[in-house]
């Protein structure tokens, strides 16, 4: 049987809601997605304005990013010819780090479900820190059903708030897989131009800024000594690793060393890069590098990736049908998915939870969906023994 699911994201740069129909035939990890419909909508300027740096948010802010969900639910099950009668489920996956704690995301979920008649999987990275776990890098399971290839390795490079770097080998299994947070991604940079404009700039816009300038390398060597980079996986960012105080402390070495805005820019996208490189897996064999996220939009850093993955293919994950900007929400779909299938979504020994656990909470949709989901859900752990039920 072949489901269709419906993935929801919210990016690390809090422009828009994405959403992907995702194509499931197969059940758990025998799953093989397919996503022939991607869509991003922005959310409307009131709702931007309170999701910048310093603004306060109101109550209204919770309905506009619910609304705007909601509204990219049904436009990308529209594109795909499928009515939401029809969808089997929904999955969504806020920021990381950006909102988490300002807008209450269980609350979006509810009225997505209410606006939608469709059910949502949310929560994902909740269950596994509650088994102890980091929460990061969620995706990974999904990541390797997404792109999974018999010829080739794959390494995929999100460039998102952080960068994660998840190694798919070619015909491996889950066990094989490799994923990390490597290093800074989006999040530095943004803060760098908007810190360095004094408010400005909301980012560098393909990496026009940081073009213009040159490499600092005693600004590299002091970062490159961060602990997070010298660790070895696993590892997630710590909230703070590469916050304000980083911040500050780079336009102050910046001041010394009389390095402007363009130097600390460029200095900042070598980082990115060479801590995305630096631990992947050696290669053994054919190898792509496959990147997505908001930073497959800089072509700077996009130049930096390339220098540092010498020998090595590097393309946008649309080359494995995965639309770059959509994999979140296509990640998010495909956890949903193995949720209702009693297959555990996290991979403890990346994360560091104590073990695999299904997860995600449930926001009921429509009563019809709602008793197909539960029939389904029913019927894949029947066989489960209670003990293990209840462990």
């Amino acid at each position: 049987m072949s489901r269709v699911l419906v993935g929801l994201a919210v990016g690390s740069g809090l422009e828009g809601a994405d959403a992907a129909a995702v194509r499931c035939p197969g059940v758990g990890l025998a799953l093989t997605p397919a996503v022939p419909k991607a869509v991003r909508v922005l959310f409307p300027p009131a709702a931007r304005d309170q999701l910048r740096p310093g603004a306060t948010p109101t109550p209204e802010l919770v309905r506009n990013v619910a609304d705007t969900l909601a509204h990219a639910t049904r436009t990308v099950l529209v594109q795909a010819g499928v009515s939401a009668r029809d969808a089997f489920v929904a999955g969504l996956l806020p920021p990381a780090r950006a909102a988490d704690n300002l807008i209450p995301w269980a609350e979006v979920a509810d009225r997505v479900a209410e606006q939608t008649g469709v059910s949502v999987v949310h929560g994902f990275r909740g269950r596994d820190r509650a088994a102890g776990g980091a929460g990061q890098p969620i995706t990974a399971a999904a990541d390797f059903l997404l792109l999974k290839a018999d010829a080739e390795d794959r390494v995929l490079v999100h460039l998102g708030s952080v960068v994660q770097v998840v190694h798919v080998p070619a015909g491996g299994k889950l066990k094989d897989v490799t994923a990390f947070e490597a290093g800074p991604g989006n999040q530095l940079l943004d803060a760098m131009a908007y810190h360095g404009t004094r408010g400005r700039d909301l980012t560098d816009p393909g990496g026009k800024t940081a073009v213009q300038g040159r490499l600092r390398d005693e600004l590299l060597a002091r970062w490159l000594d961060h602990p997070h980079l010298t660790r070895k996986p696993p590892k997630a960012v710590h909230a703070d690793a590469f916050g304000r105080s980083f911040l500050l402390a780079a336009f102050d070495a910046a001041r010394q060393l009389g390095a402007g805005l363009p130097d600390l820019l460029c200095s900042a996208t070598h980082l990115v890069a060479r801590a995305a490189a630096a631990q992947v897996p050696p290669a053994t064999g054919p190898r792509r590098v496959l990147l997505s996220g908001g930073g497959v939009r800089n072509g700077f850093l996009w130049q930096r990736l390339a220098h540092e993955f010498d020998g090595t293919t590097v393309g946008r994950t649309d080359d494995a049908g995965l639309p770059p900007l959509a994999r979140n929400a296509a990640a998010a779909a495909v956890l949903a998915a193995l949720t209702c299938d009693g297959v555990p979504g996290n991979l403890p020994v990346w994360t560091g939870a104590a073990g695999g656990r299904l997860v995600g909470q449930l926001a009921p949709g429509d009563g019809r969906n709602w008793a197909r989901l539960l029939a389904w859900a029913a019927d894949q752990t029947a066989d489960v023994p209670r003990a293990s039920r209840a462990a």
